[in-house]
């Protein structure tokens, strides 16, 4: 409309004076340029992160982690989003996020203050689409929550034993339980130039179903996230709706068959299943033959560096894991100091092996424990630290493993 053709205008003259027409588009790329080059000449010791809602082709090189900017809380809006994100991940910028919750929550006399919860977190309506926007969150590259007119922490959404506080907390120990998978997808960033949530045409390219497929995608190499967009319990002002389903359809890719993460109920793939959909529980499949490191619930990355992990295993075809580890700061990781190891799992043998340790790093934690837990309907299901499996301690020799 005329308001966003004003902006845009106003914008580009603003950028053009100051920088010249031929410079005024690529402002981004020369702004995240600057910062890194800068930042890296002053010293090693910190790795560069840019949070910027700007973007230019190539300005990855740059360590920039891109948002889509100030949004207004809708679940339209909210269902938008998705697409947006693994559109913007394909061309090759790899960290893309959100504000969780949207930016804006309230109308306002500004054509971008769009927002559907004049009462912020008081509405029942709002606390419904800031927990799903928070499970989405979860799967994206970088996991955050930001906005104005209401607050956002995870107490202000309720107590212990009420459904979205016990929603939000799952999501955040599943995130943090999973950060020896999302690092090792980091480190594939950098040496593979990988992407870390993906568009389903990456995995399932032959697959035309999944040509337009708006609201599903990959999380790496195991996960197929489907967010609820829709209301299911409230509307605005805390309108409870009626005869809601809590389900949603999920299309399962052709080209892989699947395990439900929540319960280990086993898809064949190449159809579209109805999917429980509480408020506890985004759909959510893993890959069968996907392996999936995960570490203990942390309140900070490095809390407990040398704690026991689970490696879960989903049966039901060949797959390899590669994990990756460094110093989790500085950049020593270029000049080698880093290691990663296989775990590859053959499903005919039921034999799961782990490689020899390549390469080291100072404080690398030396021998850990490490659960092996084959994935069932009663075993290695939903967010909580399974107590079955086999232990074994991994010192970097490699080990050969027969799972019943």
């Amino acid at each position: 409309d005329d308001s966003h053709k004003r902006r845009w205008e106003l914008n580009t003259k603003l950028l053009s004076d100051v920088l010249g027409a031929e410079r005024s588009q690529l402002y981004s790329l020369y702004h995240a340029m600057g910062i890194y080059e800068n930042q890296r000449a002053t010293s090693s010791d910190k790795r560069v992160v840019n949070l910027t809602r700007s973007s230019y082709a190539g300005q990855q090189r740059y360590s920039t982690i891109t948002w889509n900017g100030d949004t207004y809380a809708s679940w339209n809006s909210f269902a938008r989003m998705i697409p947006a994100g693994l559109n913007f991940m394909a061309t090759g910028c790899p960290y893309w996020t959100v504000d969780i919750g949207a930016f804006f929550t309230k109308k306002g006399g500004q054509w971008f203050r769009k927002g559907d919860y004049n009462k912020g977190v008081a509405d029942m309506g709002y606390r419904e689409l800031y927990t799903r926007m928070f499970q989405y969150g979860a799967f994206l590259p970088v996991f955050r929550s930001h906005g104005t007119d209401t607050p956002r922490e995870v107490w202000c959404f309720g107590k212990p034993g009420e459904p979205f506080y016990d929603s939000l907390i799952q999501m955040i120990h599943l995130r943090y339980r999973l950060l020896p998978y999302i690092y090792s997808l980091a480190g594939k960033v950098h040496t593979d130039n990988y992407t870390i949530t993906r568009a389903l045409a990456f995995d399932f390219a032959s697959d035309t179903q999944i040509a337009d497929l708006k609201d599903e995608f990959m999380f790496g190499p195991a996960f197929l996230v489907a967010p609820v967009t829709t209301p299911m319990y409230y509307s605005v002002d805390s309108q409870p709706l009626e005869n809601v389903a809590k389900t949603r359809q999920v299309y399962l890719p052709d080209g892989a068959n699947w395990i439900d993460f929540w319960t280990g109920k086993k898809y064949k793939g190449g159809q579209r299943v109805t999917m429980e959909a509480t408020i506890d529980r985004i759909p959510l499949l893993v890959r069968q033959g996907a392996i999936v490191p995960m570490g203990p619930v942390v309140q900070y990355t490095s809390e407990k560096k040398d704690a026991a992990w689970e490696i879960r295993i989903y049966p039901g075809a060949d797959s390899s894991f590669t994990v990756y580890e460094d110093e989790g700061d500085n950049y020593n990781y270029e000049k080698g100091a880093c290691s990663n190891f296989e775990i590859k799992w053959d499903d005919k043998k039921k034999l799961l092996t782990i490689s020899d340790r390549k390469g080291n790093y100072p404080g690398m934690t030396q021998c850990r424990n490490l659960r092996l837990v084959k994935v069932d309907k009663n075993a290695g299901i939903g967010v909580e630290e399974s107590t079955g499996g086999k232990i074994v301690k991994y010192e970097g020799k490699q080990l050969k493993i027969r799972m019943k």
